[in-house]
Parts: C-alpha cells; structure tokens; sequence
C-alpha cells in the first residue's frame, strides 16, 4: 500500500500543536479552513486563536455587524472570505448545520473541497479526505507515480479512498497527508524523511528530473489588490472618509498616484461584493 508507514510518522511527526487540531467543532475548523486557503499556517495561528476569542460559536458571529469581522480579518487578504463566513455563521445560527455534503456546499463560500473537509474532520464520516492541492500531489507522486495535471480525479479519489491505513479515521488521515505534503511532498519535494519515500512511485523521478519552479505569484506592492485593501481598510474606520479625495488620502501609500476614478471603481466593486455596506455618508462619496 502506498500509504504504509504513515501512521507512525503521523504520531510522531505530524502538527500535533495546531490550535484547530484539537477540536471536532465545526465551527472552528471551518473558520480554519477559511483562514488556510491562500495564507500560510504561520500566519494563520494567532489570527484563528484571536478570532476564536471573539466569536466562538456561529451565534456569536452572526450576532455582529459584518464590519466588525471584516476588521478582526485586516491582514489574513481575501476580505471576501470573511463575508461569507458571516453569512454562514448566519445561515447555522438560523437553521443548524447542514448534515450532508451537499447540503454543506449549499453553505455561503463553502465549496466541495470544503464541504468534504467537515465532513471527515467535524462530522466523522468515514469518505475520502478533501482534495486540496497538497493532497493531490502526495496521492498522485505516491500512489499513481504522476503529477496531479496527469491524473484524473476519478482516479485520484480511487487511490484516497483505498490508501487509508487500517490504523487510522479518516480525520487523522487527512491530517497526515496534509503534513506529508507541507513539510516533504511539496513543488520542489523534500524526499527525506518523507514516510511514503520508501514505496513512493515518484521518487526516482523526482531525483533524476525535479519539477521546475512555479512561476512567481503578482507583485503585491501596487496591485489592485494592494490598493483593495487599503480602501477597505479606510472605509472601515470610524467615521469612514466623506469624499474620494479624503478617501485616497486616508488610504495612504496604496493609493498615491492613482486617479479619483481608479479609487472610485475599486470602492464600487468593494461596494457590489457586500464588503462596504453603502450608507447615507457613503453615497456622498460617488
């Protein structure tokens, strides 16, 4: 099997110290799992500790203003994924949470890989792990001897659905090839050590022909994005500014040399996307 030797190293290797590890509530894993997509676990810790603190359960969060989650999220990016944690939050403290997969991806910014993520780690169903990017490439190198872009998903879901070892639940599981993948199997994989190097079907191939680099993502410094969020962090404050002018002042750096139209699109997109909720003092800006 391709997984063997992977439940021992789990015990002994494995994240073990993660905050959200320690809990089957759905609510915080899926506030970590929000948090997760795009952002380094590094930067995730104290950020899903610090949100934890404010807003631990569902009725929590949907009990405040989606400002206040907005502000608690300045500095994780992806402000939309905030908005739709508190329209979950909403839609839960309302109606519960839903008890299928299909009924989960109906949830607010909850998509299949999501959805399946709490199912195998909140919920204990006993199907495949979610497949994310870093579980796709341990699956497909190990298992099949191939790079995700090859392998179909009906076959990548086949060699999950089989690897699982005796010994462990689908959540731990999940948990070890996430680390498998973080810490060994990454783009430029890290063979040592690795607990599936021993049977892995990649590992000659990997030596003799390592994946070429990723290309490097968009400069952030001078992006749209970056001037984003400068906008939003500026229409957050309170009181928010009364006029492009004292907005893009009040947006600093980011938007210095940007025209008042350049500012007045990205509020409006900030504005249609539910993430500045457009008030009598707002209006005045357009």
């Amino acid at each position: 099997m391709w997984t063997r030797g992977l439940a021992r190293w789990y015990e002994v290797h494995g994240r073990h110290d993660l905050p959200w590890r320690a809990t089957a509530d759905p609510w915080p894993i899926l506030v970590s799992e929000v948090m997760l997509q795009q952002t380094q676990v590094t930067r995730v810790a104290g950020r899903w500790e610090s949100f934890m603190a404010r807003w631990p359960t569902p009725e929590a969060c949907a009990a405040v203003p989606l400002e206040d989650v907005l502000r608690e999220w300045q500095g994780l990016g992806y402000p939309r994924r905030a908005r739709g944690l508190h329209d979950t939050a909403t839609v839960v403290a309302a109606d519960g949470w839903p008890d299928t997969e299909a009924g989960l991806r109906s949830l607010p910014g909850v998509g299949a890989y999501t959805a399946r993520a709490l199912r195998v780690l909140a919920f204990g169903a006993g199907t495949a792990p979610p497949q994310d990017v870093n579980i796709a490439r341990v699956t497909t190198r190990a298992a099949l001897g191939r790079e995700p872009h090859e392998v179909r998903q009906a076959a990548l879901e086949e060699q999950l659905a089989a690897g699982r070892p005796r010994a462990m639940s689908a959540r731990a599981f999940t948990y070890a090839l996430f680390d498998a993948g973080a810490l060994h199997c990454r783009a430029r994989p890290l063979c040592d050590g690795c607990p599936l190097a021993a049977t892995c079907a990649s590992r000659d191939r990997l030596a003799l022909s390592p994946p070429e680099r990723r290309r490097r993502s968009p400069r952030y410094q001078g992006s749209t994005r970056e001037l984003r969020g400068a906008v939003l962090r500026a229409m957050l404050a309170d009181p928010p500014p009364s006029s492009i002018g004292e907005l893009q002042q009040r947006a600093g750096p980011p938007a210095a040399g940007r025209t008042a139209t350049d500012i007045a699109v990205v509020l409006d997109a900030l504005v249609h996307e539910g993430l500045v909720i457009p008030t009598a003092r707002m209006v005045r800006i357009n």
